[in-house]
């Protein structure tokens, strides 16, 4: 009754549907008294360990060896079994066994550990049968709180299922708009718009007749009415057009895109359907997050989050847990798609979220460290994959000459960007490095030129330039110099 995210099961490929055998784990009395005190019932937990085995059988597809994009390999049942589950490892019983979460990593919804498993009934991340029991009740007890608060509607009749299908048509209070109102609008929001026969943009997110889960959760995460980016960009990706769009931050980007990727996957019966690629694993966190907002009471709707610096077996297990919508920096889906541990050939729609670039290749980088050039080289090659050297003293000629002859940064007059990081701890050198930088065009970082460092330095520098002025001879001041030199010595 639950899906593990790194669950290790040894499968043979003859076993061909045969169901796992989980282990039951037994608490102790020290743990029976514990969940009484936590007002838990054990015997909930102890069943849901002896019925977890059909589950886990039916949900550990392993990849297919045909259909896929000309990047991924191959790869047999056989092979796919010993990469993906090396060991077997028991379902944990208790909060207390379970590790608290890195940043980035699914929280438990009940205790916020690190939710390494899927409830089967709501696709909530738990972190134990424990917490899963303690999930199922207070779902509950929210619906029955519900029909309590409201009983006309717990006696209606069930909602009707989502349909088989959706195609988006411009609402009749859009239609029934003159060309003139649609312009005078896009003008007064800032919306400019290119291409041929673009839809009408939108006014509220009723117009768009989504479910009404997905309404209800947009209400709840605080979108009452679409930002000028959302009017324009939801209607047209809705309708499956190719977008490029480009607004302000904090303009609700991410909800323009991530509409029309739920509404496709939602109706998608391979899996993954969707990819959303992101520069960095925080901004690629930040939007699972959002995601899981609005994707929740959804069915089938799964999201994976696969970003470096977090380990790599759950995020694989995840990955097979027939998710819709994949959420990824560029480094990690590579190094996943060269283990041949993923299909992309039933991805619908991508998102390719912020990767105009602000530097084009070659780049150097200035560090004030030797330390610091060898971890930030480390750090750059491990998280995007780029070819990444650094050079210092420390190094012998050999070495330094022979990373000179690698690659385009150490040619002579090639053209590139060069980048200096720089700290608190060179303030005494603000103004010297903008006074330099400044003439060549580039552009000074906001937190640089507005350092009270800076500023100082500056003043400084200013009513020293008076002073050597003043004290310059010229037929003008000759005459105060003397008498200036004559009281000055009258005084000693």
């Amino acid at each position: 009754m639950f899906v593990p995210r790194s669950l290790k099961i040894k499968r043979n490929a003859n076993d061909d549907g045969k169901s796992c055998v989980a282990k039951i784990i037994k608490p102790d009395p020290e743990d029976l008294q514990l969940d009484k005190s936590r007002d838990v019932p054990v015997d909930a937990v102890a069943t849901e360990a002896a019925t977890i085995d059909r589950h886990i059988s039916e949900s550990c597809p392993f990849p297919s060896p045909g259909g896929q994009l000309a990047e991924v390999h191959s790869v047999s049942p056989e092979q796919g079994a010993k990469d993906s589950h090396p060991s077997e490892e028991p379902v944990k019983s208790f909060s207390k066994t379970q590790r608290w979460a890195e940043p980035g990593e699914p929280i438990c919804v009940v205790c916020g550990r690190y939710g390494e498993y899927i409830c089967d009934k709501t696709d909530e991340d738990v972190c134990s049968l424990e917490c899963k029991a303690k999930h199922l009740l207070q779902v509950k007890e929210k619906e029955e709180k519900s029909k309590l608060s409201n009983p006309q509607k717990a006696d209606s009749e069930p909602e009707s299922p989502l349909n088989a299908s959706y195609v988006y048509k411009e609402h009749p209070f859009i239609l029934n708009l003159q060309e003139d109102q649609i312009e005078n609008l896009k003008q007064q929001l800032g919306i400019l718009v290119q291409g041929q026969e673009v839809t009408r943009p939108i006014i509220d997110f009723e117009h768009c007749s989504l479910p009404e889960v997905l309404n209800h959760n947009l209400k709840k995460s605080g979108y009452e009415v679409p930002t000028p980016i959302q009017m324009q960009m939801i209607p047209v990706g809705l309708l499956g057009r190719d977008i490029l769009a480009s607004a302000d931050t904090g303009s609700g980007k991410t909800a323009a895109f991530l509409l029309p990727v739920i509404m496709r996957a939602l109706f998608e019966s391979k899996t993954p359907s969707a990819l959303i690629l992101t520069p960095t694993r925080e901004l690629a966190i930040q939007i699972e997050r959002q995601a899981k907002e609005l994707m929740s009471g959804l069915p089938r709707m799964k999201t994976v989050l696969l970003v470096g610096g977090l380990p790599l077996p759950p995020q694989l297990y995840r990955l097979q847990q027939h998710v819709k919508v994949i959420i990824a920096t560029p480094g990690r889906l590579l190094d996943i798609i060269k283990q041949s541990s993923v299909e992309l050939c039933g991805v619908k729609i991508v998102v390719v979220d912020e990767d105009k670039k602000l530097f084009k290749p070659p780049v150097l980088v200035f560090v004030d460290c030797k330390l610091g050039a060898d971890l930030l080289s480390e750090a750059v090659q491990k998280i995007t994959g780029l070819k990444s050297i650094s050079i210092h003293s420390e190094k012998s000629q050999i070495e330094r000459k022979n990373i000179l002859k690698i690659g385009r940064v150490g040619r002579l007059g090639q053209n590139g960007t060069a980048i200096t990081f720089i700290n608190n701890n060179s303030k005494r050198l603000f103004w010297d490095i903008a006074k330099r930088v400044k003439p060549t065009g580039s552009i000074l970082p906001p937190q640089l030129l507005n350092s009270p460092y800076l500023h100082d330095q500056k003043r400084k520098e200013q009513q020293k330039d008076k002073q050597t002025q003043n004290d310059l001879v010229t037929g003008a001041n000759l005459m105060d110099i003397i008498r200036k030199h004559d009281k000055s010595n009258s005084q000693k």
